[in-house]
């Protein structure tokens, strides 16, 4: 289970975080949802521990995460993946697995067979399309088998059949108990794979949907918004 509660971070004097609560249980898929600028990576990041928090608790497994800490349990596509062109995607790996000694050698074939690029993992990552890079960056997320997953925009610069091959292991993470948020712009892509959402609006969770069935997301998340895109 991944819970975040009273979460709060500002810059200066601009608060992008105010007072988020939000819990997705084990085995669940959530859409994070909001405009741009209302704080999806921040909120993000401060869950990995990329970014500090100004105050509030987070949760993984039932364990409490440390203000700026990185929670050995989790998994995360955040922004542009930053690996070395000259080595291959497989070394590339590797020696980010190294690092984890929890993660056994077989570990990273595997991950490189999920996202299709096994054929490909002996090429240098210079050489990868945009895509095969993004398919990467997914292995990388699931190299420790992580208690909760966190894709920020993961479907970006993907063709359809990789938007697919994603949806297909995330959903697979999930049925393990993998506790899954993730967000995009393309709100009936998340509709294929999420069981609820959220949406993120003035610093705070605005409106949850703990069950998905029925409800049409685009047109509840356009009605939160003006046609000019400042919120009501």
């Amino acid at each position: 289970m991944l819970k975040v509660s009273h979460i709060k971070k500002s810059y200066g004097k601009k608060h992008v975080l105010q007072d988020v609560d939000l819990t997705v249980g084990d085995g669940r898929i959530c859409g994070l949802l909001g405009l741009n600028g209302e704080g999806k990576s921040t909120l993000m990041k401060i869950i990995c521990g990329l970014t500090s928090r100004d105050g509030g608790e987070i949760e993984i497994d039932g364990r409490r995460v440390k203000d700026g800490d990185a929670p050995v349990d989790i998994g995360a596509m955040i922004e542009a993946p930053a690996f070395f062109g000259e080595l291959s995607g497989f070394d590339n790996l590797e020696m980010l697995r190294r690092m984890c000694p929890e993660v056994p050698e077989k570990r990273v074939p595997e991950v490189l067979r999920l996202v299709g690029i096994a054929g490909s993992a002996g090429a240098p990552y210079k050489s990868y399309s945009q895509g095969m890079k993004q398919r990467l960056y997914f292995a990388f997320a699931l190299l420790k088998k992580p208690k909760a997953l966190i894709l920020d925009e993961p479907f970006s610069n993907v063709d359809p059949v990789s938007v697919k091959l994603f949806e297909d292991v995330v959903a697979a993470m999930a049925a393990d108990g993998c506790s899954v948020l993730i967000s995009g712009h393309i709100i009936s892509e998340l509709e294929n794979i999420c069981d609820c959402a959220a949406f993120l609006d003035g610093g705070v969770i605005k409106a949850y949907y703990d069950d998905l069935s029925g409800v049409d997301l685009q047109k509840e998340f356009l009605s939160a918004v003006s046609s000019s895109g400042d919120v009501r």
